[in-house]
């Protein structure tokens, strides 16, 4: 039986290519600590953080947002885990 609901898609903020998230898919999920929303490939590729340099779009936004910006010890930034 084919799915007949309409595909709700969004643009990852880090990596801006479309996925889909909801019904039936959920490809990526909200950070909601830094008020974005994100593709699973680019959460599960970055499990050990991601490159300051390499995201200055997301740098940008967490200071306009006066969301701390925290680094690990490699200099990294962590992904916030779901739910925290």
């Amino acid at each position: 039986m084919p799915h007949d609901k309409p595909k709700f898609m969004y643009d990852c903020f880090l990596c801006q290519r479309p996925f889909q998230f909801g019904p039936h898919v959920y490809a990526g999920r909200p950070v909601r600590q830094w008020d974005i929303i994100a593709c699973e490939i680019c959460i599960s590729s970055n499990w050990d953080g991601l490159v300051p340099q390499q995201h200055p779009r997301l740098i940008e936004h967490l200071k306009a947002k006066g969301i701390e910006i925290r680094l690990n010890d490699e200099g990294w930034l962590p992904i916030p885990p779901r739910g925290s």
